[in-house]
């Protein structure tokens, strides 16, 4: 179904509307059965990506969202009914720290304060009341410093953004509803040499401070929009009252590892459970310390000790969705792996 201009139909705000998570609702609305009008907001409406959506049928917005911004947000969320903010690509590039995706969205990765997520979260709700939109959707992460009552509190880029959702939970009310929804281990992090790196003598390594054979939640970013068009769709996700865990397969590292290097042929070598100081010597020279406590020391701690999602039932919204996610190994099938073979 294409999307509607019809007024009879629900208008729903897209931030980040031409990158993964945002692209990814934007795409699941688009083929549902339900009519929407879409509002797609990007920091710049004249990039390909962003005249694409307006093909589409999309009304595309120019706007940066910040709190100095404030009166310009809430102008953006007018008259709409549902409102999805999706702040920074939860997996991060590590290596090298750049090339970050979010646009229209609290972006960590862009200045990696996790203050000034927080400040540009806030800002965002505080909007989306002012505006009266009914139901407002925030793109969140666990907390492991509440998990752990303070003991790992360095994962910054999930503090920043359990946070701001703590706050929109302050200001739910029966004419605003708002929801959080967790994104789970992005696919895609096992390419691109974030997480397995090429060495100078041409070999594969994984590297890792906890056991490879720990489980990670993970999800194909393509298809995120399955669990916030759910949250849309179904009365009994949205009233749950529980974060919304974008969760298809529970897998560990090691069996992702083993995938590829069967579906390439290219011998990859694990190398788990180092010290933690001899870990953070494989951080780039130059990357600032407070993000070396998170993704070089914390987040792999609570990783070990609690999970990803800190032991919550992850599943409960599987049978909300309009297909069934695809695994680890389905995702294989479609992904770009030639950087392993050359």
């Amino acid at each position: 179904m294409t999307i509607t201009q019809s007024s009879q139909a629900p208008l729903v705000v897209i931030g980040g509307a031409t990158g993964n998570q945002g692209g990814s609702v934007l795409r699941y609305l688009k083929d549902s059965d339900k009519e929407y009008r879409i509002r797609a907001l990007t920091r710049d409406s004249t990039k390909p990506k962003a005249k694409a959506l307006a093909n589409l049928g999309a009304e595309v917005i120019s706007i940066d969202l910040k709190p100095e911004n404030q009166d310009k947000i809430e102008k953006a969320y007018a008259g709409a009914d549902v409102v999805f903010v999706s702040v920074t690509e939860p997996n991060a590039p590590i290596y090298p720290l750049t090339d970050i995706h979010g646009q229209a969205v609290t972006n960590f990765w862009e200045h990696v304060d996790k203050q000034r997520e927080i400040n540009e979260g806030k800002a965002m709700i505080d909007a989306g009341v002012a505006a009266g939109v009914k139901l407002f959707i925030f793109s969140s992460l666990p907390s492991p410093e509440n998990k752990s009552k303070g003991a790992i509190s360095n994962v910054h880029h999930f503090e920043g953004k359990a946070r701001i959702e703590e706050y929109g939970r302050t200001k739910s009310s029966p004419t605003f509803q708002f929801v959080a929804v967790q994104a789970g281990f992005y696919d895609s992090n096992i390419i691109g040499q974030q997480l397995v790196r090429k060495e100078g003598d041409g070999t594969w390594v994984y590297r890792t401070p906890i056991s490879a054979d720990t489980l990670v939640p993970s999800i194909d970013i393509d298809e995120y929009g399955l669990w916030v068009r759910a949250i849309i769709e179904h009365k009994e996700v949205r009233e749950d009252g529980r974060a919304v865990p974008a969760d298809a397969e529970d897998i560990s590292l090691r069996d992702m590892i083993t995938a590829i290097t069967k579906a390439t042929g290219t011998p990859i070598k694990i190398v788990d459970n180092m010290p933690y100081d001899e870990f953070v010597k494989t951080f780039p020279e130059g990357t600032p310390p407070h993000v070396i406590e998170d993704l070089g020391v914390d987040m792999w701690k609570f990783h070990a000790k609690d999970g990803y999602f800190l032991g919550v039932d992850t599943k409960w919204p599987l049978k909300y969705l309009a297909h069934k996610p695809s695994t680890f190994a389905e995702w294989l099938k479609k992904a770009d792996l030639s950087e392993y073979t050359k």
